[in-house]
């Protein structure tokens, strides 16, 4: 053994499992859960952004075919 406490040869370590004392608390199903809920917010909150900025692109280039007035005639 090191003096930090590791194994020098593969044969020293443990073959077993040991679990770690205080470690994490949140299981995985609740990160998952939690993980697809902000998926989802991010992209409805980017549609709904998109649609907002479409709408009032709209409205400024209907304005501006108003300002300009009807075209040549043909």
């Amino acid at each position: 053994m090191l003096a930090d406490g590791t194994a020098q040869n593969p044969e020293d370590r443990s073959t077993q499992f040991v679990p770690v004392e205080g470690g994490e608390t949140t299981s995985a199903g609740t990160m998952l859960v939690v993980a697809y809920l902000l998926m989802w917010a991010i992209l409805i909150g980017f549609v709904l952004t998109s649609w907002m900025r479409q709408k009032k692109l709209d409205a400024r280039l209907s304005e501006l075919e108003r300002s300009l007035g009807p075209g040549p005639k043909s």
